[in-house]
């Protein structure tokens, strides 16, 4: 009997960079450039300092870089701090309800560094990352997940991590598999932040990298984990999930790449918040309203993202009055106001505290209201289908409905290589001087031609005053 895990591991052993489409590895290359653009303008934060000054209190080898910074810690604690920072602000991509921006490139180039793998390996470890992370989704049922409290992120993030590690690492198909087995150990976490709007949250993509590289490190020496984690009794599909589909883990391996459907950010908010804004700016523009004819904005969403963006079980407070800035990205109403206020520009500043109790916009968010709709539930969580309907009532008692499916950035309405560029400028002009910016930009799209990373992450240090 073959158990999943191991066709999983000999899949991210064997296949190789040659097979792999060209279209697929530049959408790698784009996809890793977001997450550096967007890790470098969020590492500064308070969450962040906290692993940070914790990484760098651990001491231990010199094997990786913490961006940003310029430290060189243990792969595994490079890991946990960059990734921490990718996801710090809510901007990097996310794929079948698992934020893979902020656990695949951290833990590849972390990796990457430690073993002096090649930009090829790099970008084949990527490619393999989001494979994994979206197919363990996919089988576990990511949706459900949300729907009982569970966080897609944090249960299946650490396969990824792992196997990005073990193909790096040069692992072969049977140890790869115990690290799988170990990689199970990490698979948790809840969202019970959104109650508090507390730093757990961004937490979830560090501890996943984290766990999935030391699965990696203590399988090559030794120690296993068992192999049928992901279909067994007790595993980790059947202990999380009612409707889990196992098989589905290794469906169409080698021949359809989960990368390129991931769903890249516009707006540095949850994704679910994304397709409202954008159906509502669309009947400002197609019917020439002005933000004071606006009396109220109702919208209907899929279920599970009712507790996660207007009523926490039965408790709205947080959502129409941010306590903090995860309440405010988190916030339908809030993220709606800002939007709108901006013509339709977020940028992490929008969430600074200060901001969060401006009159302006909370007038405005208590405009909004939703509900959930069954109908919308029907559709897949993957790509990371987040649809809207959208009503908004003048306040001369004109009604308009628009629905929005795919907000930008989604694969079926998709950024272009220069919305790619143009967000890692953004992100990283206050804080890369250009000449790193540039550099930056040569590393990663000639990722391929490259020996090494060492000169990518010696660009991303903080070169601004």
């Amino acid at each position: 009997m073959s158990f999943l895990a191991e066709k999983l591991a000999e899949y991210v052993s064997e296949l190789k960079y040659r097979d792999i489409p060209r279209h697929v590895i530049e959408h790698a290359k784009l996809c890793l450039l977001d997450a550096l653009g967007v890790a470098i303008t969020s590492a500064d934060k308070k969450w962040c300092h906290a692993v940070y000054n914790y990484v760098l209190q651990q001491g231990g080898t010199a094997q990786a870089t913490i961006w940003y910074h310029g430290d060189r810690v243990p792969d595994t604690n490079a890991a946990l701090a960059n990734a921490m920072f990718v996801h710090s602000m809510d901007y990097n991509d996310d794929l079948a309800g698992v934020q893979v921006g902020g656990i695949i490139p951290p833990s590849a180039l972390a990796i990457a560094e430690s073993q002096n793998a090649s930009g090829e390996e790099v970008l084949a470890s990527i490619i393999i990352g989001y494979d994994v992370a979206t197919r363990c989704a996919v089988a576990i049922n990511s949706q459900g997940l949300y729907m009982r409290g569970l966080q897609p992120t944090a249960v299946c993030g650490a396969f990824a991590a792992a196997a990005i590690a073990g193909r790096l690492l040069k692992l072969d198909p049977s140890t790869i598999a115990s690290s799988f087995g170990i990689a199970g150990s990490y698979a948790g976490g809840t969202t019970e932040f959104l109650k508090e709007g507390t730093d757990t949250k961004r937490f979830h993509v560090a501890k996943a990298a984290h766990g999935g590289l030391i699965s990696a490190h203590l399988a090559k020496q030794g120690m296993t984990g068992p192999k049928s984690i992901f279909e067994g009794e007790h595993g980790t599909f059947h202990a999380y999930s009612e409707n889990s589909q196992p098989d589905r883990l290794v469906e169409e391996l080698g021949s359809r790449y989960d990368i390129l459907d991931t769903s890249v950010k516009s707006y540095p908010f949850c994704d679910g918040n994304a397709a409202p804004l954008e159906a509502v700016l669309a009947i400002i523009k197609e019917n020439q309203l002005q933000i004071e004819d606006l009396h109220t904005l109702h919208f209907r969403m899929k279920s599970f993202l009712i507790p996660y963006v207007v009523d926490y079980h039965g408790d709205k407070t947080r959502k129409y009055n941010p306590q903090n800035e995860l309440d405010g990205q988190m916030s339908l109403p809030y993220c709606l106001a800002i939007g709108l206020l901006n013509n339709g520009k977020v940028r992490t500043t929008d969430f600074d505290p200060k901001r969060l109790s401006d009159p302006e916009i909370l007038k405005l968010a208590s405009k909004v209201s939703a509900e959930a709709d069954t109908e919308l539930d029907k559709i897949p969580l993957k790509p990371m289908s987040m649809p809207a309907i959208a009503t908004v009532t003048t306040t001369d008692g004109r009604n308009f409905e628009k629905r929005v499916d795919y907000q930008k950035g989604d694969p079926r309405n998709p950024f272009t290589k220069t919305d790619f560029v143009d967000k890692f400028k953004e992100c990283t002009d206050k804080i890369l001087s250009d000449e790193h910016q540039q550099e930056v930009l040569s590393n990663v799209l000639d990722l391929d031609k490259k020996e090494g990373v060492r000169s990518l992450v010696q660009c991303l240090i903080a070169s601004k005053p």
